[in-house]
């Protein structure tokens, strides 16, 4: 958790007093979203609301750390049920991740752009004087559903993403569609998109708004986890980009005017991917909306950009696992106004702003574009604010996922900020990748190239179309083969790293610590690679069909040097993963 300290502000005051005390729901236990809710000033959707009214709440746990959490502006208190656009409850959202006595304290303020500034200078305390109180936190149930048991997902300072209770995390996730919230049941959303192929995968007790709207984005959500699919990648504004029809406010230009009961409904998708165990990865712009802020209103970093970061953080920085996307083919200029090209130092700034906002390590990373460079990953090396990166290559050529994704993880190590680098969009031409390409070339050049993880991406404009996802459910299953395959057999996906290639003969190649090695042929044929002395169990694994072979006996390597990979058990020319474990304790060094 990333705590902060408290400053108190010399600004503008607000008088008009709070309710005496917060209102708080969810379950009061560790790990699990608590909300808080007062009675404040009676606003509307109006630029003055977002822009010159700031409310945080300062949280401190039992250990007398502490939080600082941005609250927001939510109507009547249920807008996503009565599409409301005026009242006066404020809200906030907390994922204790220590069970206790908590303590909060709320401060409101108003002055003239007073919700975009750093911080506030130290001063005299708020007229508030009731608004603070106490909460016990009960041990997490750590049998919940999803991420709901595991805590926040966080950088660990290593490649890896790790969730609170030590897991952690591979992902495995849908890069199509990134039009996902361009879904006709969200309030001020002109689409025609119903997702009718999944109201059947919503069951009884699943959440609804406004007396059944949802229930089948809810579904795809369902069966994205029945498929082992544990992220999804999607825009939360592409106002003027490909799809146009999903932002926050109530109009495309709109961009001071945040639609709360949208919002609201968005939350409730969100939560419930909490639930499901499905990590949203949102993304802020795209490549066609890149400068949209800043054509608007001009200069380098617009103040309406800072509200969208300051509103979306404090809407949905409690979420226990999310990635948040700077955007999407960031740098690529095709048009020179709304699409003009973000250059680094605004990258840098960007994600250092967002940073402050968020309560939490999280994830925050950037994407490139076209598929044939990546080079603004590179002034972003050693930068802070940056925890990781989202690669975009070419499926058809295995340089751009392996050669690509194990460049940047290990210059990022390099540096001494490692990078949770995820290979989520393998660009392709055809409408549906070839199988068996996208399985060697996307997927697992990535994992052997140390990719904390992959998504699948749909070409010929089915990323903006599609709204059956059982198209793609051979994909779907291939990939939580290729999951479960490190999670079933235990292995240390987060210690592994490529080997170079002088240890290795055909193939690629990681090892861990442990004494596993994985050798992986992506076309068959021979392979070999440098092992310590010692006995190793020898396993095949096919990567097409899920399925383990183990060869019997451990095999004795007397002197460290090669080891040959030997035969896979059929298919010869197929791609094969060979799986090494060393067994303790049998011949040569430990």
């Amino acid at each position: 958790m990333r705590y902060l300290s408290l400053v108190l502000p010399l600004v503008l005051l607000y008088s008009e007093a709070f309710a005496q005390q917060a209102r708080m729901e969810g379950s009061r236990k560790a790990r699990q979203k608590l909300t808080f809710s007062w009675e404040g000033p009676y606003r509307t959707e109006a630029k003055e609301t977002f822009l010159n009214f700031r409310m945080e709440v300062a949280f401190t746990d039992p250990t007398g750390q502490q939080m600082l959490v941005p609250g927001y502006f939510a109507a009547d208190g249920r807008a996503g049920e009565s599409s409301a656009t005026a009242g006066n409850v404020w809200r906030a959202h907390l994922v204790p991740l220590v069970p206790g006595e908590w303590t909060y304290r709320v401060r409101f303020y108003r002055g003239d752009g007073l919700a975009i500034i750093p911080s506030v200078e130290k001063g005299q305390s708020p007229a508030l004087q009731e608004n603070s109180g106490t909460f016990r936190v009960l041990p997490a149930d750590e049998a919940a559903a999803g991420f709901l048991g595991k805590g926040k997902l966080q950088y660990a300072g290593g490649p890896f993403l790790r969730f609170t209770d030590g897991d952690y995390f591979l992902k495995m996730g849908a890069n199509s569609p990134e039009v996902f919230l361009e879904y006709a049941d969200f309030d001020g959303t002109d689409s025609e998109r119903s997702y009718s192929a999944h109201l059947k995968d919503w069951t009884e007790g699943d959440p609804v708004w406004q007396g059944g709207k949802g229930k089948a984005i809810i579904g795809i959500v369902n069966y994205l986890k029945e498929q082992g699919i544990n992220a999804h990648y999607f825009l939360l504004m592409n106002a003027y980009g490909d799809g146009k029809k999903a932002y926050p406010w109530t109009g495309p230009d709109s961009f001071y005017e945040y639609d709360v009961s949208k919002l609201d409904q968005w939350q409730v998708v969100f939560d419930h991917m909490m639930e499901a165990g499905v990590m949203p990865q949102l993304v802020l712009s795209e490549q066609e909306n890149q400068s949209y802020f800043e054509t608007k209103e001009g200069g380098v970093f617009a103040d309406s950009r800072k509200v969208y970061y300051r509103e979306m953080a404090a809407r949905f920085g409690y979420l226990q696992a999310v990635t948040w996307n700077i955007g999407e083919e960031s740098g690529w200029e095709k048009e020179p106004t709304y699409g003009k090209a973000i250059n680094g130092q605004q990258r840098k700034e960007f994600a250092a702003y967002l940073r402050e906002l968020l309560p939490y390590e999280e994830l925050i990373v950037v994407h490139n574009g076209p598929s044939n460079t990546d080079a603004i990953f590179e002034e972003l090396l050693g930068h802070p604010a940056y925890t990781g990166i989202s690669y975009q290559g070419n499926f058809e050529n295995p340089l751009y996922g392996y050669e690509r994704i194990r460049h940047w993880r290990e210059a990022s190590d390099r540096w001494g900020h490692p990078w949770v680098v995820s290979y989520d969009e393998p660009y392709t031409n055809p409408e549906f990748p070839d199988l068996d390409t996208w399985r060697k070339h996307s997927l697992w050049a990535a994992l052997m190239g140390g990719a904390a993880g992959a998504a699948l991406y749909v070409g010929k404009g089915r990323d903006l179309t599609i709204e059956d996802y059982r198209l793609y459910e051979s994909y779907w299953k291939t990939m939580d083969r290729a999951r479960r395959f490190f999670v079933d057999n235990h292995l240390p996906f987060n210690e592994m790293k490529p080997m170079e290639s002088s240890e290795v003969g055909g193939g690629w190649v990681m090892s861990a610590n442990s004494g596993d090695y994985l050798l992986y042929l992506p076309e068959g044929g021979k392979g070999r690679m440098k092992v310590p002395a010692g006995a190793y169990r020898l396993h095949w694994f096919d990567p097409a069909m899920g399925e383990l072979y183990s060869t019997g006996l451990p095999r004795q390597v007397w002197h460290e040097g090669w080891m040959e990979a030997g035969n896979m058990p059929f298919k010869p020319q197929a791609d094969w993963l060979l799986w090494l474990s060393r067994e303790n304790g049998s011949g040569g060094e430990e």
